[in-house]
């Protein structure tokens, strides 16, 4: 029992005796003061000292669990390392949960492939829009001209055109006739002019080579032929074109003499017949561009414009199904990368990290052992600081402990040493020890540095009331 429960003991017995005492003749009022004597009495212990034991802890310590069971796979710490606020401490075999990363984002991979894949086809739709409706603007004006019949510049560009195909016919008729005049007298005499001519240069330039060749003087150094060099190569030159006009001029005359082949007579024939063709065939379109247009054909003309507009219903309503195409693509991203956050943070949570700056003072786990959710596997603490939190502090000694009130530690493992300290908290709520109802007190001490203190001893308080 603490000397302020013997003394709040002592005033109540004496207060007891005090009021047996008093003698009858004093009256009624003197017995009534005398009574209230022993509450001045416990009024006047305010002063008294409170005893109580407590238990050393650190200044802030909490235990860490994993968020999801697993086996441990490392333990990357060891008691007693000073460790970093987000420094990995102890990681679980991680291999399902890196598979199931690796699928979502694949998956996240596949999806934006989807999404690229739905906008370039929506890019596809909307161009089909601008073709239908180029072909709508074609179809449309191709009605107007046929109802409206033909203007004058195309009346004069189909007058043109045959024309030129009148022309071609004609020429293609003269070299006909040309190819199979071949033979004449006259073209005779005149490919034997070109081969006597050809003849005749060739000679000239025969002998001049010759003169070349042996013009050449005897000296006391030996023969000098002065005309070899620039004169004999450009006479040499000079000489095999003649020949070779002169093989042109004899191959002409000979073929001249043979006349025109079967099959050339043929070809000459043929290109007059296509010429012809291609005349009646521009004809044909004059006399049509001419020809007023029938019902029918504008019939046809007003079927192709609703075609062509149909085919803008359809392209837009592929435009439409290709944008619902791509919203749903990319919803299909968005849920992808909400499958990777969550594979990430599930892979994430198989590494138990220090949640501040402090030491590690227990692990309650070995590699190979299973854990479970919510399991204390690490105890880490804060020791630049300590505290005292008292375990038998009664209910009749606490109403006379406030906080701030000066408190002398001593320590059942250090006897001699006294630790100064403070009163930081009063529990508001009682709990039971031993049956008794007690209230815990945390007492903020002063630092002690040269004192081995420890995590868990017993310590005796005396707080100054």
């Amino acid at each position: 029992m603490n000397k302020k429960r013997l003394l709040l003991g002592f005033l109540a017995v004496l207060a007891l005796s005090l009021v047996a005492v008093v003698p009858p003749m004093l009256g009624q009022e003197t017995a009534v003061a005398a009574a209230q004597e022993p509450i001045q009495a416990i009024a006047q212990t305010d002063g008294a000292t409170v005893n109580a034991e407590g238990q050393l802890v650190p200044l802030f310590y909490v235990d860490l669990s994993f968020q999801m069971g697993g086996q441990v796979a490392e333990i990357l710490v060891s008691e007693g390392d000073q460790v970093a606020a987000g420094d990995a401490l102890i990681r679980l075999d991680a291999t399902q949960a890196e598979l199931a990363l690796q699928q979502a984002q694949a998956r996240l991979v596949s999806a934006q492939a989807a999404v690229t894949l739905a906008q370039n086809q929506q890019a596809l739709a909307e161009a089909a829009i601008q073709t239908a409706e180029s072909q709508v603007a074609a179809a449309e004006a191709n009605l107007a001209l046929v109802q409206a019949g033909p203007r004058p510049e195309e009346i004069a560009a189909a007058e043109s055109s045959l024309a030129a195909a009148q022309a071609s016919v004609n020429q293609a008729i003269g070299q006909r006739d040309t190819l199979l005049n071949v033979g004449t007298n006259a073209q005779i005499a005149g490919a034997e002019a070109q081969v006597a001519a050809a003849t005749a240069e060739v000679r000239a330039l025969e002998e001049q080579y010759d003169n070349i060749l042996t013009t050449c003087v005897d000296t006391p150094n030996g023969e000098v032929c002065p005309l070899y060099g620039a004169v004999e190569e450009t006479t040499r030159a000079q000489l095999e074109a003649a020949r070779q006009n002169l093989a042109a001029a004899q191959a002409t005359l000979d073929a001249v003499r043979a006349g025109p082949t079967a099959a050339q007579s043929q070809a000459a024939q043929g290109g007059v017949g296509i010429a012809s063709a291609n005349r009646d065939l521009a004809q044909a379109q004059l006399d049509l561009l001419l020809a007023p247009a029938t019902p029918e054909e504008i019939a046809i003309a007003e079927v192709g414009v609703r075609q062509a507009q149909v085919g803008v219903e359809i392209a837009q309503t592929g435009v439409t199904q290709a944008e619902a195409a791509v919203t749903q693509a990319e919803a299909g991203v968005v849920q992808a990368e909400a499958g990777v956050a969550a594979a990430q943070a599930a892979l994430d949570r198989m590494t138990l990290l220090a949640t501040f700056e402090g030491t590690v003072s227990r692990i309650n786990t070995n590699v190979g052992e299973l854990v479970g959710v919510g399991t204390p596997v690490v105890t880490m603490a804060d020791f630049t600081g300590w505290q005292v939190k008292t375990t038998d502090l009664t209910e009749l000694d606490v109403a006379f402990v406030d906080a701030g009130d000066p408190v002398a530690v001593t320590f059942d493992a250090i006897p001699g040493e006294t630790v100064n300290g403070t009163v930081n908290r009063v529990a508001l709520v009682a709990d039971l020890a031993r049956g008794d109802v007690v209230y815990e007190v945390t007492i903020d001490l002063d630092a002690a540095p040269d004192l081995p203190l420890r995590w868990g001893m017993t310590a005796v308080i005396n707080i100054e009331g």
